[in-house]
């Protein structure tokens, strides 16, 4: 069967869902534009919350490295609050708070990214499904579904790390328990 585009005697052929070309078995169904649209709005949603924690995040980060980097703590002042100077810890070694803000500077910043990297993932998801609701095109279908996989691989790669760490921390646990035990520590009774 030839094409009615081949054939200039055929009856005209109205595009109704506005794809890009002439054929609509090229269109995405108004019931899967309907399902996507249904989400965008929580899509977003989600988008912004996780936006508004990774600038917490960002925040907080930027603030413990100007506190490690000011050298308040390193003052006489500090160390000889009576809060701090009961803690030998802090008492006798400034620095050792100094490296606490810094470790935890870094930290925030590494959840920063690890809450912000999904963030863009959504917002381009929502941003997709926007431009498929008013062109209903597959390649802009195609396009919010490769952002949502991007999303969900992220979160599954997350969670395959959290599931290693969790195993090497047990292993860990029972490792320094067998340690003890062999060096001659008793257990309490």
């Amino acid at each position: 069967m030839e094409s009615p585009l081949s054939n200039p005697y055929s009856s005209p052929v109205s595009n109704l869902f506005g794809s890009a070309t002439n054929s609509v078995a090229e269109a995405v169904s108004p019931s899967t534009i309907a399902q996507l649209a249904g989400t965008k709005p929580w899509v977003r949603f989600m988008s912004v919350i996780f936006w508004l924690v990774g600038l917490f995040l960002v925040l907080g980060s930027c603030l413990y490295a100007l506190l490690a980097a000011s050298g308040t703590f390193s003052n006489p002042e500090f160390t000889s609050n009576p809060a701090i100077a009961g803690n030998p810890m802090f008492s006798k070694n400034p620095a050792f708070f100094t490296g606490m803000l810094i470790a935890t500077s870094v930290y925030l910043g590494v959840f920063a990214f690890l809450t912000i990297y999904p963030a863009l993932k959504l917002w381009k998801y929502a941003n997709s499904i926007a431009k498929l609701m008013a062109s209903r095109s597959i390649a802009d279908l195609d396009a919010a579904l490769t952002e949502q996989r991007r999303y969900w691989k992220f979160h599954g790669i997350m969670t395959l790390i959290g599931i290693c760490m969790v195993l090497i921390g047990i292993i860990a646990f029972f490792a320094l328990i067998f340690t003890a035990i062999s060096s001659g520590m008793k257990l309490p009774h």
